[in-house]
C-alpha cells in the first residue's frame, strides 16, 4: 500500500502544478493581448491626432484662405457644408473643411489603418451638426483596423476636434 500512496501523491502533485501552469499561461495571454491592444491604440491616436493638428494649421474656411479681410458676413459668407470639397490628395488641402470626405489606408508596422474623416458645423450650445453655417466646426476622425476587434468586428475610434472662427 505504501507504493501506491506515493503514485497517487506525485499524481496528486502533478495536476495541481497542471492547474497552476494553465492559469499562469492564461494570465501571461491576456496581458500580451492587452499590451498589444495598448500599442495599437497608441498608434489610432497618433494617427488621428496628426490629421487633427494638420487641420488646425489650416484656414478656418476657404473664404478666409490668404485674405486679409474677414468675410463680409459671418457666418453666413463661410463656404455650405454642402459645397465642401471632396478633395483626396492631403497636401492640396488649404482649409479646415477640405478635410470633409478624405479617407485613406495608412500602413504601419502595426498593420494597416483606415481612416475616415468628416467635417461639418455645429451649434454653439450642443455641438450638434446643423445643416446651415456657424462659427463652429468640427472635425470627426473615424479609424479603425481589422486587429483592433470587438469580437468579430473591427473596432472604430473616433477623434473629434471642435474649432471657432474667432479661437484663431
Amino acid at each position: 500500500m505504501i507504493g501506491y500512496s506515493e503514485v497517487l501523491q506525485t499524481m496528486a502533485a502533478m495536476i495541481i502544478f497542471s492547474v497552476i501552469m494553465m492559469n499562469a499561461n492564461r494570465m501571461i495571454h491576456r496581458n500580451t493581448v492587452m499590451q498589444i491592444d495598448g500599442e495599437l491604440e497608441q498608434q489610432v491616436i497618433s494617427i488621428g491626432q496628426e490629421i487633427i493638428e494638420e487641420a488646425r494649421t489650416k484656414a478656418y474656411d476657404r473664404v478666409t484662405y490668404n485674405s486679409s479681410t474677414p468675410p463680409t458676413m459671418i457666418p453666413e459668407g463661410f463656404t455650405p457644408s454642402s459645397d465642401f470639397p471632396n478633395n483626396k490628395e492631403r497636401h492640396q488641402f488649404i482649409a479646415f473643411e477640405d478635410y470633409h470626405g478624405y479617407t485613406d489606408t495608412i500602413q504601419t508596422s502595426h498593420g494597416d489603418f483606415i481612416i475616415d474623416v468628416e467635417v461639418f458645423y455645429v451649434d454653439d450650445v450642443n455641438y450638434e451638426e446643423i445643416p446651415n453655417q456657424s462659427t463652429f466646426k468640427k472635425i470627426e476622425v473615424n479609424i479603425t483596423s481589422d486587429f483592433l476587434r470587438s469580437g468579430e468586428q473591427p473596432r472604430g475610434y473616433k477623434l473629434e476636434f471642435i474649432r471657432n472662427y474667432y479661437a484663431e
